[in-house]
C-alpha cells in the first residue's frame, strides 16, 4: 500500500531567507549551522525555536580578500520570518571570532530568491 502525498492546501507554508555572513576566520558548515541554531535557541527558547522550523538549504563561500564571506539560504515557517531575522541580527561573536549577519531578503521560493538577490 502506497502512502498518499499531502495536497498543497494541507502542507505547511514556508519562506526562504537569504543571508550574508561575514567572519574574521574561516568557518565550516557545521559551525555555521550551530551559530544560527544557537542564536534562535538563546533568544526564544527550545519550544518557540522548534515552531520556527529552521532548515539551512545552502551555504557557499565567496572569495573576498579582506574577510570570509558566506551566502546562506535558510527555510523557515511562514509567519516567523521576523523572529528569525531578529535572532540572526543578534549574532556578533563565535569563539572570539567577530561575525556580522546581514539579511538580504525573503521569498516564497528558492528560485525567486536567487533571481532577485543572486545568492546561489
Amino acid at each position: 500500500m502506497k502512502l498518499k502525498i499531502l495536497p498543497p492546501t494541507l502542507r505547511e507554508k514556508k519562506r526562504y531567507i537569504g543571508l550574508k555572513m561575514y567572519s574574521e576566520e574561516n568557518l565550516k558548515k557545521e559551525e555555521i549551522f550551530n551559530i544560527l541554531w544557537n542564536s534562535i535557541i538563546n533568544i526564544y527558547g527550545e519550544i518557540e525555536s522548534s515552531k520556527i522550523n529552521l532548515w539551512i538549504i545552502d551555504t557557499s563561500k565567496i572569495e573576498n580578500k579582506k574577510r570570509n564571506q558566506y551566502n546562506i539560504v535558510v527555510k523557515c515557517q511562514r509567519g516567523y520570518e521576523t523572529e528569525l531575522i531578529t535572532a540572526f541580527n543578534s549574532i556578533y561573536r563565535y569563539k572570539k571570532n567577530r561575525l556580522v549577519v546581514h539579511t538580504i531578503g525573503t521569498s516564497g521560493t528558492i528560485k525567486s530568491l536567487n533571481k532577485k538577490y543572486k545568492l546561489i
